[in-house]
């Protein structure tokens, strides 16, 4: 499970409201390798320097929210995430113990729990790349937060997950599927995606993502993957049966001139 955090991208830029001809989603590439090739990669400390800067002010009560090394004055509710959570936590005695799968410092926790509180148990596990979980386990763990290089140490803790979240992470893993059948392995009660780019054809589509600065004071470029729908979905499905798809983001983003929204999905174990 190690050598697939290897492949993890830096944290999505979720809030991309702009398109130009230098930024953005680029060209369609045969394979993985050969977008990485064109890339420039990023400055992997730089980023997690502004990512423990900014967490950290969230954490430490000095700002209201942060998302992808940016603050915001008021915290970007996500409706569909916290629904699904206090859904999943209602059918279980209001206990939840969660995966959060590429969960930087601590994101979407900060982003809910103010409404999870009530819980009367609450396990946030955040399996990261290994330099974020070095950090994540010095300064950013909780009585709720935790953070694990791979889900058999989270286990081996003693942590039983009622959920896999993967939200803004399987488009930068070079072998989602593979990826994806060694998550399924563990028959988790629950699985949701969300912030998934789909292609409007039914195979997968290689492109290069390139970062503008303002986000982490650098710019960037790594590959990304929009996913045939059904061809992810018969994944899946091999033990999950959906429950409902939604509509991630409000905002439209751009691919090439051509609109496209981030996708999620809520699956329960058969």
């Amino acid at each position: 499970m190690h050598y697939l955090l290897k492949e993890l991208a830096p944290p999505v830029l979720n809030t991309l409201r702009w398109f130009s001809f230098k930024y953005g989603w680029k060209g369609n590439f045969k394979s993985f390798d050969e977008a990485k090739e064109h890339c420039t990669g990023y400055d992997e400390s730089h980023i997690l320097n502004r990512i423990v800067e900014t967490t950290g002010k969230v954490r430490d009560g000095v700002a209201i929210y942060e998302r992808d090394g940016i603050i915001y004055d008021e915290v970007q509710v996500n409706h569909t995430l916290l629904s699904i959570l206090l859904l999943v936590a209602g059918r279980n005695g209001n206990k939840l113990t969660l995966i959060d799968f590429g969960g930087s410092l601590g994101t979407s926790y900060y982003q809910c729990i103010k409404y999870l509180s009530h819980l009367v148990e609450l396990n946030w596990c955040i399996i990261e790349q290994a330099n974020y979980v070095e950090v994540g386990k010095k300064s950013f763990e909780n009585a709720h937060v935790k953070f694990y290089y791979t889900i058999e140490e989270c286990i081996a803790d003693g942590k039983t997950p009622d959920i896999l979240l993967i939200s803004s992470t399987l488009q930068y893993i070079k072998e989602p599927y593979n990826f994806l059948n060694h998550l399924q392995s563990f028959n988790i009660p629950y699985l949701m995606l969300d912030l998934v780019g789909y292609n409007d054809t039914e195979d997968d589509r290689i492109t290069i993502q390139k970062v503008p600065p303002v986000f982490y004071g650098i710019e960037a470029s790594y590959p990304c993957i929009f996913f045939g729908k059904n061809k992810l979905e018969n994944q899946i499905r091999k033990n999950y049966e959906l429950e409902f798809d939604f509509i991630s983001e409000s905002q439209k983003y751009y691919i090439n001139f051509k609109p496209f929204r981030y996708q999620g999905s809520f699956w329960k174990l058969k």
